[in-house]
Order: C-alpha cells, then structure tokens, then sequence
C-alpha cells in the first residue's frame, strides 16, 4: 500500500508541475535594455513604458541608478514581444529645495519624453530579437 501511496504522490506532483510550467516558456525579445542621454550619463531614475501599436499592451519598468531597465506587462512577463513600439520615458524630480549641485538624479528627462504624441521614441522588435535596448535621450534646456 505504502508504494502505490507514494507512486500516486509523485503523479500528482508531477502534473501540479507540468499545469505550473505551461506557458512558462522563455522571455519573448529582448528582456533588458538601458536608456542615456546623447551625452552618455544614464537616465538615472523614473519609468519607461512601450505602448506595443498593434493592440496598445503595454510593457513597463522601472530605470535603476544605472539606466538599466526590464520591460515587463501587465502579468508580469519580462520581454518585449516582436513588434513596433511607441515609448516614454517619465521622471519626477522634487527638487525646488535643493540646489542644482545638491541634485543626485543626474540630469533631467526633458518633459516632452513622457508624452506619447511629444517624444519621438519608437523600438521595433525584430523575430527573435533577444539583444538589450538601447534608446538615446536628447538633452535641450527646457530641463
């Protein structure tokens, strides 16, 4: 009785593995990229998101201290599907208290990035594209 006891509880784990691992595939397109200025310093803080144009899904992520960024959706998938993508990036700097030399942020993201219809940033995802994004923010002194 023991053996088909323990031949049953390792069926039964081996199709609660087999349902938990379906679409659970690899990542689909590049998951990783970084975003600087035209000077070359990293976009330091704030968020970048891809608005995919066929559907509008969107991919988002946090921008680390480096410029480092993991495009993730809404289910929590890391990678950008293939496709053509619109992109903003958006930083919010409360800074009105300090002075400029007392800013840790890095430069500031132009605010036309983080408008859709304003920042002129696009990706196209080539099939099985896996290398890193890289996007290049212009500086200009609306900042």
């Amino acid at each position: 009785m023991k053996a088909s006891t323990s031949a049953a509880f390792l069926v039964a784990i081996g199709c609660i593995l087999l349902l938990t691992s379906i679409g659970c595939g690899p990542p689909i397109g590049p998951t990783s990229g970084i975003v600087r200025f035209d000077d070359g310093e990293p976009v330091r803080s704030g968020s970048i998101e891809f608005r995919r144009l066929s559907d509008k899904e969107r991919f988002a992520s946090r921008i680390s201290s480096g410029g480092e960024f993991q495009p993730v959706n809404q289910a929590g998938e890391i990678g950008l599907p293939p496709g053509s993508y619109e992109v903003v990036v958006v930083q919010i700097v409360l800074t009105e208290d300090l002075a400029k030399s007392a800013h840790a942020h890095g430069n500031t993201v132009p605010r036309r990035y983080a408008d859709y219809y304003t920042s002129g940033l696009s990706v196209e995802v080539a099939e099985a594209q896996t290398e890193p994004i890289e996007l290049i923010l212009e500086t200009d002194d609306e900042s």
